[in-house]
């Protein structure tokens, strides 16, 4: 029998109205659109803080963050929140806005996320054969190592966003070292739209794990498409019928299945999808539980 699903919620990331009039960007639209995400089955809401009138990403915005999360938790205790963490100079730079959330008792942070190495994010139009935007998104392992100390030090689990096999070497690399405790959570990264990786496939699934992560390994794995792709409903499908975890909303999915649909939708949508196949859902609290034990030997 399947463990609960553990569904992540993305509320916004970069995605613009244009592209999806739902899209929260505002403070109140975030906690309010989150709210809803938990109440229709998400366990882990994850969001960017956003400028209210260009949309732009705020870094550190600490201050936009710490009112997101006091937003949600004035309603919702229990479920798991995490902000994304943009460039600096150092890592103390790069991850103190956690530290600071952390410290703070009225925001409950207690969930991260780790990009463990460097991935060229360039975008591909194959209908004007032009490379578009051309972004290194690099974590160097002095950083990694600091934020795993940092997480344990502050008390909060974290996943591992993984886009290229290498990056998931990086982690058996760490729990060699014995900086990263088992279980390990992998969030398995394609994309139709960027050039990073493999393509979104259940194939690219398989290579990403099973092809890379030797047997025996305590790991768990999370589906995180971004952009969404034309086969993105099959691929979440194939995670809740066997014993994988998605991420969805409007943050990665702008349109799902060409549907302009808000984050508690999607999230009702993969919560459909674990009804059919006889897979029950994870709350917060068993979410937590899960994080903190052995999955079922692969």
């Amino acid at each position: 029998m399947m463990e609960e699903l553990i569904i992540e919620a993305s509320l916004n990331e970069q995605v613009t109205k244009a592209e999806n009039p739902r899209v929260p960007i505002a403070v109140d639209e975030i906690v309010a659109d989150g709210l809803a995400a938990a109440r229709a089955g998400a366990s882990i809401l994850h969001f960017h803080a956003r400028d209210e009138g260009t949309g732009a990403l705020l870094h550190p915005g600490t201050e936009v963050y710490r009112a997101i999360l006091r937003g949600i938790r004035r309603e919702n205790r229990d479920v798991l929140l995490y902000p994304t963490y943009g460039a600096s100079p150092t890592p103390e730079a790069r991850f103190g806005h956690l530290e600071a959330l952390a410290a703070d008792p009225a925001c409950g942070l207690d969930f991260a996320t780790i990009d463990p190495g460097a991935v060229n994010y360039a975008d591909y139009d194959p209908q004007t054969k032009q490379i578009g935007w051309d972004f290194v998104l690099s974590v160097t392992h002095t950083e990694v190592e600091y934020f795993l100390a940092l997480a344990k030090r502050i008390g909060i689990q974290w996943s591992y966003t993984v886009r290229e096999p290498g990056q998931i070497r990086h982690v058996l690399a760490y729990r060699d070292m014995g900086l990263a405790p088992d279980p390990l959570l992998f969030k398995i990264t394609m994309s139709e739209k960027h050039l990073f990786g493999m393509p979104p496939s259940l194939a690219a699934i398989r290579i990403l794990t099973e092809g890379v992560i030797p047997a025996g390994t305590p790991y768990r794995w999370m589906l995180f498409v971004e952009g969404g792709s034309a086969n993105f409903v099959q691929l979440c499908r194939y995670a809740v019928e066997n014993g994988g975890h998605v991420r969805v909303g409007v943050g990665d999915t702008p349109l799902y299945a060409g549907r302009a649909l808000s984050n508690a939708e999607q999230v009702g949508e993969i919560v459909a999808m674990a009804k059919a196949a006889g897979r029950g859902v994870a709350t917060p609290e068993r979410t937590r539980a899960l994080l903190r034990t052995w999955p079922p030997r692969r």
